[in-house]
């Protein structure tokens, strides 16, 4: 199979002196337009393994197919709309705050589908919408919304707080809503509204506290919770991560990861380390892997 795509992704970036809480800033407008072509192909006979629709987030807008995996490419001939706004830090160019609003928009019916699934015939997605922004230099609040026209109503939507004061050292709290019922743009059919609290925290020099906490506020019920440490010594590194997921309404699940990372030169055990980043924003890794440079690194 094989299938010519089309992108082209252009943008303006226009700037202006502000005053940001006393401090000299500036703030961009930043509009943009993706678009993306793709001609239709039949892909019935072809099987699928690990193609699902991609969940409608902000970064999705700007991709050429709404598959993930690699077994279903859509056809598409669509256009994003997106404007940003920034405030820059005029004496450490640090963003206080970032602000952006999109929306796809489709000029031809969804004609690829996933097996036992309708052709799509929307015209446009619902309206998606980000916020972050860093209150000093420990605390960032972000928000994140998608609104359906059709509703009327946000149907889904993400707010939350970070506290970042140091190195390996954070904790957040955010909340989740979805609405009930299938939003045009989304395969879920019940209402989500969840807590979900983490975690990285040092107790000493040494040992560092790790942990996760996602509770269903609608099904009353843990949905994934993780708890751990970190030791770390002068050429070597324990973690140890529990971590209880639920699979179905009733039944959950418990892993156990233990790694030990020898620095510079391997590491055992099963990858403790990818566990608390999927599950900890802002998780800090306490023995990175040295980046190798690349070939233009020193070349200015």
């Amino acid at each position: 199979r094989t299938l010519p795509i089309l992108s082209l992704d252009a943008g303006l970036v226009f700037e202006r002196e502000v005053g940001w809480f006393g401090r000299a800033a500036q703030q961009t407008l930043e509009p943009r337009l993706f678009y993306a072509y793709t001609p239709y192909r039949n892909q019935n006979n072809l099987p699928n393994f690990d193609s699902a629709l991609a969940d409608l987030v902000y970064a999705q807008l700007f991709t050429e197919n709404i598959f993930s995996g690699s077994d279903r490419i859509s056809n598409a001939n669509q256009l994003t709309a997106a404007l940003t706004t920034r405030i820059l830090d005029d004496e450490t160019g640090a963003e206080r705050l970032r602000a952006a609003i999109a929306q796809r928009y489709y000029f031809t019916d969804q004609l690829v589908t996933l097996p036992g699934q309708p052709q799509g015939s929307d015209t446009s997605t619902d309206v998606l919408a980000t916020l972050t922004a860093q209150l000093g230099r420990s605390w960032a609040i972000d928000l994140a919304m998608q609104y359906s026209a059709e509703e009327a109503s946000v149907v889904q939507g993400t707010v939350g707080t970070r506290w970042q004061p140091g190195r390996a050292s954070v904790l957040s709290a955010y909340y989740r809503y979805q609405s009930n019922g299938t939003s045009p743009n989304s395969t879920q059919s019940t209402g989500i509204s969840q807590i979900d609290l983490s975690g990285q925290w040092p107790l000493t020099n040494r040992w560092y506290a790790v942990g996760r906490f996602n509770y269903s506020l609608v099904d009353k019920r843990v949905i994934d919770a993780v708890a751990g440490f970190e030791y770390q010594q002068d050429c070597w590194l324990l973690r140890f991560a529990v971590q209880r997921f639920a699979t179905t309404a009733q039944n959950a699940t418990t892993n156990f990861y233990l790694q030990l990372e020898l620095n510079g030169l391997t590491s055992v055990g099963t990858s403790a380390a990818n566990l608390l980043q999927r599950n900890i924003p802002g998780y800090h890794l306490l023995n990175p892997v040295p980046r190798s440079p690349g070939r233009f690194e020193f070349y200015e």
